[in-house]
C-alpha cells in the first residue's frame, strides 16, 4: 500500500521547512548580539556580594526606623533599607543557586564524560577477550579435528 502526498501537503510542509530555517536565522543573529557570559565565579562572586549588600542595607533601615518614633518617618527606612535589601538579598540567592546549578551540570559533564571513557576501556576489553577467545576457540577446533594420515607407499 503506498501512500501518496498531495501537492498542498508538500506546500505546507515546504512553507514550514522555510519558517524553521527563517526562526533559526534570526535567532543565530540574535544571539550575537547580546553575550551574556556569567561564568561560574562571577555567580558566586555577584551573589555573595548582593547578599551581604541586602543584609546591610536591612540592618540599616531597621536601625534608621527602630530610632524614628512616627511612622511617617519610619516608611523611608523600610522601602529603601528593608524593600531594597530585601531586594538584593533574593538576587544574591538566585544567583548563588545559579551557581550551584552551573557546578552541578559541569559535574555532570565531567561524570558524563569519565563514564564514556569507562565504557570505551571497557568496550576494547571486551573486544580483545571476544578476539582471544575466537582463537582459542579456532585453535581447539584444529586440535579436535582428526589428523588425516598419508599413506606412505611400500617399498
Amino acid at each position: 500500500m503506498t501512500s501518496t502526498t498531495s501537492p498542498a501537503a508538500l506546500d505546507a510542509s515546504d512553507r514550514q521547512a522555510e519558517r524553521d530555517e527563517r526562526l533559526v536565522r534570526v535567532l543565530s543573529r540574535s544571539r550575537g548580539h547580546l553575550q551574556l557570559n556569567l561564568s561560574e565565579t562571577w555567580l558566586f562572586t555577584l551573589g555573595g556580594v548582593f547578599v551581604t549588600i541586602g543584609i546591610v542595607l536591612v540592618v540599616v533601615g531597621w536601625v534608621g526606623a527602630s530610632r524614628t518614633v512616627l511612622v511617617a518617618g519610619q516608611i523611608p527606612y523600610l522601602i529603601s533599607g528593608g524593600l531594597l535589601g530585601l531586594a538584593l538579598v533574593f538576587l544574591g540567592g538566585f544567583l548563588y543557586f545559579g551557581y550551584w546549578l552551573a557546578m552541578l551540570v559541569r559535574d555532570g559533564r565531567e561524570r558524563a564524560e569519565d563514564e564514556q571513557a569507562d565504557r570505551a576501556a571497557l568496550r576494547t576489553g571486551i573486544d580483545e577477550v571476544n578476539k582471544s577467545l575466537t582463537e582459542i576457540a579456532a585453535l581447539l577446533e584444529n586440535a579436535a579435528k582428526p589428523r588425516s594420515r598419508t599413506r606412505q607407499p611400500a617399498s
